[in-house]
């Protein structure tokens, strides 16, 4: 049986590691890669909404989703497991493990869409007067009290594992943005197909993928379909870990 069923207690490392090596990397089994499998169909189905789509770049595309995906384990992961300390352990070894396998530019593309995550948690959804979806921040004092939230995660952890602030490093700032991204990810809701999160992510895909902006609506919910089944994937994929 793999490490993803109901077993003894695993490393962090050890866990995620697996989970990233065969099911977002190298999900290929019997010469089929299930990834590539998959980018195709997603991508087939949003060309077939929105025609237009069919220009996008197919390994720009991939890339893209893969970021997604990786963001959306970590939201799955502080969801699970509701700890500080075992996210950004989780975070750090992520960015490693990009770093080792030579695919840091998913890690600086994961920024992107972490930033879409933390927008989702100050951010509300209203039409304009075309019908057309317009997103808008939330009121002020929500916004004051998630970036404390979000600042004060930052700042107990650093007081208590890096040096001060004119002492540090390029691997202290580099450990400090792994923090940053665990900050991000609080408060945020992605449990629900309906969450502002995944419109929000789906939107700045298209923004990535430089779609056209009237990109039809069908076309972007399918996009935020196959984002909302990442998140459900990790969820599942997590569900029996023992850390």
């Amino acid at each position: 049986m793999g490490l993803l069923s109901h077993k003894p207690k695993v490393g962090i490392e050890e866990f995620c590691r697996h989970f990233y090596d065969s099911f977002v990397f190298n999900a290929t089994i019997g010469g089929v890669d299930f990834n590539e499998v998959a980018c195709k169909t997603y991508f087939d189905s949003v060309v077939e909404a929105d025609q237009s789509f069919a220009e996008i770049d197919r390994d720009k595309f991939r890339n893209e989703l893969i970021a997604i995906r990786m963001e959306l384990f970590g939201l799955a992961w502080m969801h699970k497991f509701k700890k500080e300390g075992l996210a950004i352990s989780q975070s750090l070894f992520t960015r490693r493990y990009l770093e080792e396998n030579k695919q840091i530019e998913i890690w600086e593309t994961m920024g992107e869409y972490n930033q879409a995550v933390a927008r989702s948690s100050i951010t509300i959804i209203k039409q304009d007067s075309d019908g057309r979806r317009q997103f808008t921040q939330t009121n002020d004092s929500l916004v004051a009290m998630m970036n404390k939230a979000r600042f004060n995660i930052c700042t107990k952890w650093a007081e208590s594992n890096l040096p001060k602030p004119e002492l540090m490093t390029e691997k202290d700032n580099i450990t400090l943005a792994c923090v940053v991204r665990v900050a991000n990810r609080f408060g945020v809701d992605a449990k629900r197909f309906s969450s502002i999160t995944v419109p929000l992510l789906a939107s700045r895909l298209a923004a990535r993928l430089e779609c056209d902006i009237n990109i039809d609506f069908d076309a972007l919910f399918r996009l935020g379909a196959f984002i909302f089944g990442f998140y459900e994937g990790a969820k599942e994929g997590l569900r029996e870990a023992n850390i």
